[in-house]
């Protein structure tokens, strides 16, 4: 047999811990995907273990990571890193900027709110200042009173919360789609049809029947 090149071993092991790491996974979690003793495990990752495709698999598998990484096609997917306490202080404030807009908008002063609300005035002041949080509860009543919905108060798509919406949105509608279309989505080969598509879903009717007669013409 031939001889297995040693350096191509130790980076392999290198990848599967770094993928490891970066998941925050421990070795023996790893091990038992692998049904493999943590020390056995050790050796994975140290490249004296010879692994095959399918514990490969799995391992891509468990730490959702993609196949392509093991031989440098692909890198692993990075996180923004969120600084959560800033994000948690900004958003209080910005919630009582839209606490605020709301209330003018149906056209009530705080102390009809308060009253209306069994509420002191003060505190529907520092709501709308931002510098007491609103209980989630409060803010329903208020947008109950205020004609709103709390939707109005959510991250938009530019915040944190909004990305990770749009994943998960995009995640279940593309997990919706037959086998066929997610390996046409996902085929890079094909990245020049979808750009097509989405110049084509911006033009307005009048254009898209101009093309739709113009390949008419040229057909027959």
């Amino acid at each position: 047999m031939a001889e297995i090149d040693s350096e191509r071993e130790e980076l392999l092991g290198k990848l599967i811990r770094e993928a490891r790491e970066h998941k925050g996974r421990q070795p023996k979690e790893c091990a038992q995907v692998l049904n493999l003793s943590v020390q056995k495990y050790h050796t994975v990752e140290s490249g004296k273990y010879p692994i095959s495709l399918p514990e490969l698999e799995a391992l891509a598998l468990y730490l959702n990571i993609p196949m392509g990484y093991f031989w440098g096609s692909e890198p692993l997917s990075t996180t923004p890193e969120v600084d959560y306490q800033t994000l948690v202080a900004l958003r209080h404030r910005v919630i009582g900027v839209l606490l605020s807009q709301l209330r003018l908008r149906a056209h009530k002063s705080q102390e009809e709110v308060a009253e209306a609300l069994d509420m002191d005035v003060s505190l529907i002041k520092e709501y709308e200042m931002g510098q007491t949080a609103v209980p989630y509860l409060h803010l329903e009543q208020l947008c109950r009173y205020l004609d709103g919905h709390v939707d109005l108060f959510m991250d938009d798509v530019h915040g944190p919360l909004g990305r990770h919406e749009a994943m998960q949105k995009l995640s279940r509608q593309f997990h919706r789609l037959d086998p066929d279309m997610q390996n046409f989505l996902i085929n890079p080969s094909n990245m020049r049809y979808l750009e097509t598509a989405k110049k084509l879903s911006e033009m307005d009717v009048n254009k898209l029947r101009q093309i739709a007669e113009d390949l008419l013409e040229i057909t027959y």
